[in-house]
């Protein structure tokens, strides 16, 4: 009898088991159809929907590297969708963490992503520097099939480059010259199917062929309206560009209609960018219509549009830049680190310590001595700076300004140069001659005769002065972007920052922190 019971549990571990395994399998089962059947489908059509459900995924502590991969792609394309680049960007170039998990196809398609973005955000060097690249890998890809798609696609956006140039004729030949057997890859990929045909319509437009561009944007409406997973960008741009014709041909009736329309349907998608761009056309259409109160009615929302999209664009360009930054110096690193190792082969082991060790020890030299002359340099112009208050140049008067005031406006530029707010971005001639209860010639020509520079130069050296006694000063400094560096002295743009601090110090502000950090680190090993 006990055999008979034990015998018994040991069939019921069993069946637990076995329920337990199946259980598992589904879930994970769960998971990736829920993946594909409902993100992929709620992008066009609720894509804040689609973002929490790729989310929730992403938070699951079981989930793989390879299901990472495509889920931060589908938060990617829902992100550019609602009109979010900075975000898209992000998840974009996350994906070099994932390289190794994802295929060719995905890894070209990620690479489309960042030039639309990119070209959409007016970085056109950036995203033709990206199609380059995508380009010149052309050749390492063996299979056929994703050839011909990664030509298609490349065409495709080499055209949207030349409507943007205003190259229509060479646009249109492009397309019909070097698309004309890709059949089976649009029968494959609808979606290319359709950004062909806007594009070669778009084109049109701009040659002024209204009635092939109106018959191309009909059909691609009648082809999204057909399908069940309506591709909300397609049907989008088809509608702006069949309003656009009408308005073009001088049918502003028809041109409101659809215009009314395509808003409704963008609206689904809380993308700021296409909802302004939309009214802004909308209201030109009132406009010729005389409609003066719906225009008037539309152009405050377009006002608040256009207001939004241009912080969301300042941050999405600055997001773009450091992301793209952060590419170039990983691939010129990895570039760097592969012709180090070709170089030290053919050289060989005992060769190679030899020259290395002749290098290191006279870059040690070659950067204290090139250090020590620029802060040599930085400090001399700094006593220059302050000894040439004293020394007056009467040649540069061209008004006769009383002592007491000349006085009194040396003192205000003492105290401002102690207070350092000429690191204030909005410090300009007027606002400080504002600021002194003085005008701006008397302020001008008395830096001009003390300082014998002008009131930019002045400010510059200042902001250089003060950044550079800050990198020697202060070591978190040594750890910020150059961006941040420019922000915190004064400047509005890291290249201006950049190229004044070169031509005050005779090197750019990398090579200088590069300087700072090799001496550091030598007086550390001393």
């Amino acid at each position: 009898m006990k055999y008979h019971n034990e015998k018994y549990k040991y069939f019921l571990y069993i069946i637990f088991f076995v329920l337990l395994s199946n259980a598992m399998h589904s879930q994970s089962l769960l998971n990736k159809q829920y993946l594909s059947n409902d993100i992929e489908h709620l992008l066009n059509s609720n894509p804040d929907q689609a973002l929490k459900i790729a989310q929730h995924l992403l938070s699951k502590t079981n989930i793989t590297n390879n299901e990472k991969a495509k889920i931060n792609f589908l938060i990617s394309k829902t992100y550019k969708i609602k009109g979010d680049y900075s975000s898209a960007l992000n998840f974009l170039y996350e994906e070099k963490n994932y390289d190794s998990y994802l295929s060719q196809e995905e890894k070209i398609n990620i690479e489309i992503e960042k030039i639309r973005i990119l070209r959409e955000l007016s970085l056109e060097k950036q995203a033709k520097k990206t199609l380059q690249s995508l380009e010149e890998n052309f050749s390492s890809i063996s299979n056929e099939v994703l050839k011909s798609y990664l030509k298609v696609v490349i065409t495709l956006e080499k055209a949207q480059f030349l409507l943007n140039e205003g190259q229509i004729d060479k646009g249109i030949s492009l397309l019909n010259n070097q698309i004309t057997d890709s059949k089976n890859i649009f029968k494959k990929h609808q979606d290319l199917q359709l950004y062909y045909s806007i594009t070669l319509a778009q084109f049109y437009v701009e040659k002024k062929d209204f009635n092939q561009a109106q018959n191309l944007f009909k059909d691609i409406i009648t082809v999204t309206n057909k399908q069940t997973e309506t591709p909300i960008f397609a049907k989008i741009d088809a509608l702006l560009g069949l309003a656009n014709v009408f308005f073009l041909k001088q049918e502003h009736l028809k041109a409101a209609a659809i215009y009314n329309k395509v808003l409704i349907v963008s609206q689904t998608l809380n993308n700021v960018f296409l909802e302004e761009k939309i009214i802004a056309q909308q209201n030109v259409n009132y406009l010729a219509l005389k409609d003066t109160s719906n225009y008037q009615l539309t152009s405050t929302t377009s006002i608040e549009n256009q207001l939004k999209s241009e912080v969301l664009e300042q941050e999405a360009i600055n997001t773009a830049y450091n992301l793209v930054s952060e590419k170039y110096n990983d691939h010129f690193l990895e570039q760097k680190a592969f012709y180090y190792r070709i170089l030290y082969i053919a050289l060989g082991i005992f060769l190679a310590i030899i020259l290395v060790c002749v290098f290191y020890w006279w870059k040690v030299i070659q950067t204290k001595i090139q250090l020590n002359e620029i802060i040599k340099y930085i400090e001399i112009t700094r006593s220059n700076f302050t000894s040439q208050v004293n020394e007056k140049k009467q040649d540069f008067k061209k008004n006769i300004i009383l002592k007491e005031t000349e006085e009194l406006i040396l003192n205000k530029l003492k105290r401002f140069e102690n207070s350092k707010r000429y690191n204030n971005k909005d410090i300009s001639l007027s606002v400080l001659a504002g600021q002194f209860d003085t005008n701006t010639k008397y302020l001008s020509e008395i830096i001009n005769s003390h300082y014998n520079m002008n009131f930019n130069t002045y400010i510059n050296k200042l902001r250089i002065n003060y950044i550079v006694e800050k990198l020697k000063t202060d070591p978190n400094f040594m750890n910020y972007k150059i961006s941040y560096l420019a922000e915190n002295c004064g400047f509005s743009s890291h290249s201006s920052f950049a190229t004044v601090f070169k031509s005050m110090t005779g090197i750019s502000p990398v090579k200088f922190i590069e300087l700072l950090n090799s001496e550091n680190e030598n007086k550390l090993v001393s």
